[in-house]
């Protein structure tokens, strides 16, 4: 077995850290750590991560352009569409924290990758959500 450095051992340490406080954010038990990682199954990832594509892309296509369109030029504008926004932000999250659950639950190689753009979409749902409260309440 080769030697590892110094660096390699402080970033696997780091890692190690990252993943355990991502699994008690998450809620996540996580499996046994393999010697090297191995993808999970590639059909049942595609269809879970197609799904969640195809969800939020109906969400984006009605949040983003037929409540603020649409409704309005039919009538329908208002805390109505308020409503309809905030439980769309909702499914958004619930969204993105169940797609966190899995790849924590999966040890995916990839989990690490999508921190980053996991907390901007995260920052960006709080910030719509919160707007759309503030709206609805004044």
């Amino acid at each position: 077995m080769p030697e590892r450095g110094l660096e390699t051992d402080t970033a696997m340490a780091v890692a190690d850290a990252v993943d355990r406080v991502m699994a008690r954010m998450l809620f996540v038990t996580l499996p046994p750590q393999a010697e090297e990682e191995v993808m999970p199954e590639e059909a049942k990832e595609g269809r879970t991560i197609g799904l969640a594509l195809v969800i939020s892309g109906l969400r984006c296509t009605l949040q983003y352009l037929i409540l603020p369109i649409v409704l309005p030029l039919i009538g329908l504008a208002g805390s109505f569409s308020l409503v309809i926004a905030m439980a769309l932000d909702l499914v958004a999250l619930w969204l993105l924290v169940s797609g966190l659950r899995y790849l924590w639950r999966t040890r995916h190689p990839h989990r690490f990758d999508m921190l980053p753009l996991s907390a901007a979409i995260l920052a960006i749902i709080a910030g719509s959500f919160g707007y759309d409260v503030w709206r609805l309440l004044a």
